[in-house]
């Protein structure tokens, strides 16, 4: 990996620092700032290595110590790692890894001083190493991968044989016939929709439900029909009454913790479900791109809620964008043979999948999905633990504690989410209202609160939160 290495001359240093000589404080602590403003905008990569101290002292007309005394300073805040025998080298604090995402929710400045947090997006942060490597190996690979893709039709690619282990590896036998590679989930529904509804399609799905999924098939002309969700689940033999009263095309489910709930379907309404869904003609679509996201201890992955394997009704969407990363667009369906084949037909199955370089970035970074998975299930536990616990001292809302998933979904005792959301976007905190949730434009006494960004963003969170419920007296 030394090959891999940028090394920064020390010629070009004080080119990308800029004019940093001037302000307040010492030389030391100018260039420790001016070193981080460049980590911060780009100019100085990730993993760069810094000129070794009397070689920038020179370039600079500084003194050695005064050098040495601004890379401590950069060591002290994390900003740059230093091994005997390999330099100094870029990096990034803690802190700022655990906030990188397409979307920086808190802006980088954990709403410091008034600054803006966005809770509208429930994203996780990027499993930064892992992604650089994973980024690295893919740009190696991809020479040989253009010569030699045989396309979305073939079926020996790493990436669809990785995915077809994960399924077989969780008791669903699966090889490459039985996926087609999309460009995220959001273009799995797309190409489902395209292949299945016409204006006027029927389509059930749990209220709440996943508001991207709501707009997809909204765009496609269907009729929605909204099965409530009860405080603990799922009423099945209300759904099964549905499905025999509205005979939908497509029917749309998110068993494996819920977006936005949180909840989890238990063994015994999966089997159930399964005996139910024999008698109905529909297309059932499980969402499971929160699969992954399993916030109890040692569990073992939940039984998948569709029928037996070889059904062509059952469809399974899944995504790498909660698990691993959001800003990488994969995503699948996993289905019966006849269905990704008649998928893959359609005249969007091109345009709706991923990129040659993605998919191979996709593969790799699945090598290291233990590592990242695990790991990010243990900060949303403690991520979630903290949120809970600052909400259960509030006593005009109620929640259950999620098992899963990435956001709590929080019932509002005196008021509507439309007002406390608007009150809260005036100090700085966006939200989504409950209502955005719903295939009728019902739940409007509900808020869907993140628990994606650090304690002490959320601490933040929870502070604004509150001082807007405050503020509902003087709005009466």
């Amino acid at each position: 990996m030394d090959r891999l290495v940028r090394r920064v001359p020390a010629s070009r240093l004080p080119q990308l620092l800029g004019d940093w000589r001037t302000g307040g404080g010492t030389l030391a602590g100018r260039l420790a700032d001016a070193v981080e403003k460049a980590v911060h905008d780009g100019r100085l990569p990730l993993g760069a290595q810094l000129p070794a101290e009397r070689l920038l002292a020179v370039e600079l007309g500084l003194a050695r110590g005064t050098v040495a005394a601004g890379y401590e300073i950069l060591r002290a805040r994390r900003l740059i790692v230093t091994r005997t025998g390999s330099g100094s080298t870029v990096s990034l604090p803690p802190q700022l890894r655990d906030r990188l995402s397409p979307w920086a929710s808190d802006r980088g400045e954990a709403g410091r001083n008034g600054a803006p947090l966005d809770l509208t997006v429930a994203e996780p942060a990027a499993p930064l190493d892992e992604l650089l490597q994973a980024v690295r190996e893919a740009t190696d690979a991809l020479p040989a991968a253009l010569l030699g893709d045989s396309g979305e039709d073939g079926r020996s690619s790493a990436l669809r044989t990785r995915i077809a282990g994960l399924y077989t590896a969780q008791g669903l036998a699966t090889d490459g016939g039985h996926l087609l590679l999309t460009g995220g989930a959001d273009a799995a529904l797309s190409l489902l929709s395209a292949a299945y509804l016409r204006p006027n399609s029927r389509v059930v799905l749990d209220s709440p439900t996943y508001p991207g999924a709501l707009a997809l098939f909204r765009g496609a002309g269907a009729r929605l029909v909204a099965q409530p969700l009860t405080p603990t689940g799922w009423d099945l033999p209300a759904l099964n009454d549905t499905l025999a009263t509205i005979r939908p095309s497509l029917t749309y489910l998110v068993a494996d913790f819920h977006n936005p709930t949180g909840l989890l379907m238990g063994e015994e309404d999966r089997a159930e479900l399964r005996r139910r869904l024999r008698a109905h003609d529909t297309l059932v679509v499980f969402d499971e791109t929160m699969r992954d996201l399993d916030l109890r201890e040692d569990a073992a992955p939940p039984a998948r809620g569709g029928a037996h394997a070889g059904d062509r009704r059952v469809v399974y969407v899944g995504s790498l964008s909660k698990s691993l990363w959001p800003g990488l667009r994969v995503g699948w369906i996993r289905a019966h043979p006849d269905v990704v084949r008649r998928l893959a037909e359609h005249p969007l199955a091109g345009a709706l999948a991923p990129s040659p370089f993605d998919r191979l970035v996709a593969a790799r970074l699945l090598e290291r999905r233990e590592a990242v998975v695990g790991r990010r299930r243990a900060q949303l536990r403690e991520q979630r633990d903290h949120l809970a616990a600052r909400l259960s001292a509030l006593p005009w809302c109620r929640f259950e504690v999620p098992q899963g998933g990435l956001s709590l979904w929080l019932e509002l005792l005196d008021t509507d989410s439309r007002r406390l959301t608007d009150l809260a976007a005036t100090r700085g905190l966006a939200l989504t209202p409950g209502f955005h949730f719903s295939p009728d434009g019902a739940l409007d006494r509900y808020l869907r609160l993140p628990f994606t960004l650090p304690p002490e963003v959320i601490d933040t969170v929870v502070d604004r939160l509150g001082e807007a419920h405050a503020a509902l007296e003087g709005t009466h």
